[in-house]
């Protein structure tokens, strides 16, 4: 699976010369570790911040008291961002993601300011190859995760959405009050196999009524050609959706010659998004990394997606590997699709504060008729559907008739065929490949067999009294386990290509990224998406 990429300077983003780089996915045997946050979980010794940093974050990322001049802030900073998509309308109706959690399948999180509080990390899961590592455990070792939870519900402490306007310096995500639920399936070089995507998937499922789940963010997508009718992955998409999860997927970062969404954004049923570069003046462009839909299965919305300043991991992989995409102290700039799902599981959130008896398919038909393709070019459609999504223009759009009626996908195709082109990961040095899951377990199609992480179900290990470790991970060795499956959706970061080192038994800083592919699954692709982390 692919993550989305840095762009330009000083982000990860779109790299024209990058093709499919991404971080690899890894396929592991981990332990399923989970934790429900109580009311200190957060507010551990290790991420108190002192009294200066309360307040407020500037453009330049360091948390300030003092104002800054929205004019000097960069177009993919969440302080636009809220503005090109009517987020804040929204908030100033007192609609700001209260009350709706998201659960985002990714790399982690970091224990960063603005992802705290009792109200905003719910839950943690950790089926990744570092779930085993007291160090690691359910940490964004890699970056990605932390950047897609910023987007989406970042919020500074003591940050109020009806003050942001007038305290641009502030960090806010879309939906500043939603709550977050990580699940952790990627490790520190960003691999993950598309059977840990589907457990995770299956997991957010099982526990959504428990974990007030609406939202499902997905920024991966894997290059198979297996149609949506028979994979594995979009199976357990439409489960999730069936369930009354809205799943909103990125659409790829393949490059515009790509006439096809990657998965699981093909699948007709989910929320698919593609990437778009904001121009200034109300004016949007398609970036060189944005990946084309067919004419029949389109993206189904586009949202900004190119320069998102979100917030960094300190220590993670892409944050040592790119020191270019920082923006200060906190914050970290990168671009694709990835980031563009983030911002629509933002907007899912308010609408579902708005008005919580939505159904999955009459939040996508909201958005889908709400979405304004005024300032786009020409052909839009193919690489960003209805349009720019605008939440506040869906909050009063009509849902009658958006019933979904498409053939359902059965799950009975191939696991193996659903990893797509990539290497396939490595458990202690041996590939998975065939119809077995990253357990050795067998994978009998349309069910997922193995409900047991090697040592707990999935009813969740450590359910309670779960907290984070308060552990330094950056200076440890991870000795042995390749990730080679999924793509985090093409992502670049600060437009190095991923080159062909594993990262095995070396430490953080000694080996390099350039030209490694996730293989199998992409994030946003399940590549990171075909842009670059800058």
């Amino acid at each position: 699976m692919k993550h989305p990429s840095p762009d330009h300077k000083g982000t990860f983003m779109d790299n024209p010369n990058s093709g499919r780089s991404g971080r690899r996915l890894r396929r592991i045997a981990a332990l399923a570790t989970v934790a429900v946050l109580g009311a200190t979980t957060l507010a551990a010794p290790a991420v108190a911040k002192p009294a200066k940093d309360r307040d407020t974050t500037k453009t330049n990322g360091r948390w300030a008291a003092d104002s800054v001049d929205p004019a000097t802030l960069p177009l993919g900073s969440m302080y636009h961002v809220v503005d090109q998509i009517g987020a804040r309308a929204l908030w100033n109706l007192g609609y700001t993601g209260a009350g709706v959690n998201v659960a985002v399948i990714d790399t982690g999180v970091a224990q960063v300011a603005a992802l705290s509080g009792t109200d905003k990390v719910v839950a943690m899961v950790d089926l990744s190859a570092e779930a085993g590592v007291p160090e690691a455990v359910y940490q964004d070792t890699y970056g990605h995760g932390t950047h897609m939870m910023g987007i989406i519900a970042g919020r500074t402490p003591g940050a109020t959405a009806a003050r942001a306007k007038d305290n641009p310096q502030w960090f806010m995500g879309v939906a500043p009050d939603a709550g977050l639920i990580s699940v952790k399936a990627g490790d520190n070089t960003g691999a993950v196999d598309v059977s840990q995507i589907i457990a995770g998937i299956d997991w957010v499922t099982e526990h959504a009524d428990e974990l007030d789940i609406r939202v499902l963010n997905l920024s991966f997508t894997s290059d198979t050609l297996q149609e949506y009718l028979t994979d594995p992955l979009t199976h357990a998409v439409e489960r999730a959706w069936r369930a009354g999860i809205v799943v909103v997927v990125a659409a790829g970062n393949d490059g515009l010659g790509q006439t096809r969404l990657g998965v699981p954004a093909n699948d007709p049923y989910v929320i698919a998004v593609g990437g778009l570069r904001a121009d200034g003046n109300g004016a949007f462009s398609s970036p060189s990394w944005a990946t084309n839909g067919n004419g029949v299965r389109n993206p189904d919305v586009g949202a900004p997606g190119a320069g998102i300043i979100s917030l960094r991991a300190p220590g993670s992989r892409v944050d040592i590997e790119y020191p270019g995409a920082r923006v200060g102290d906190h914050l970290f700039r990168g671009s694709g699709s990835s980031q563009a799902a983030a911002v629509v599981s933002g907007a899912a959130a308010l609408l579902l504060d708005a008005k919580p008896w939505l159904t999955p398919d009459q939040v996508k038909v909201a958005l889908r008729r709400s979405a304004d393709a005024n300032g786009l070019p020409l052909g839009h459609q193919m690489f960003a559907g209805q349009g720019l999504v605008r939440v506040d223009r869906a909050l009063n759009a009509l849902t009658s008739g958006a019933t979904q009626y498409h053939l359902p996908a059965t799950g009975l195709g191939s696991l193996h065929s659903s990893r797509g082109s990539l290497p396939p990961v490595e458990v202690l040095g041996v590939p998975v490949l065939g119809e077995t899951t990253v357990l050795g377990t067998p994978w009998l199609g349309g069910t997922w067999i193995g409900d047991r992480w090697t040592d707990g179900t999935w009813d969740g290990v450590h359910w309670s009294n779960g907290a984070w470790l308060g552990a330094e991970w950056t200076g440890v060795h991870w000795s042995g386990v390749h990730w080679s499956g999924l793509h985090w959706s093409g992502v670049h970061w600060s437009g190095v290509h991923w080159s062909n080192s594993a990262w095995s038994g070396s430490s953080w800083t000694g080996s390099s990224w350039s030209g490694v592919h996730w293989s199998g699954v992409h994030w946003s692709g399940v590549h990171w998406s075909n842009s670059s982390w800058l």
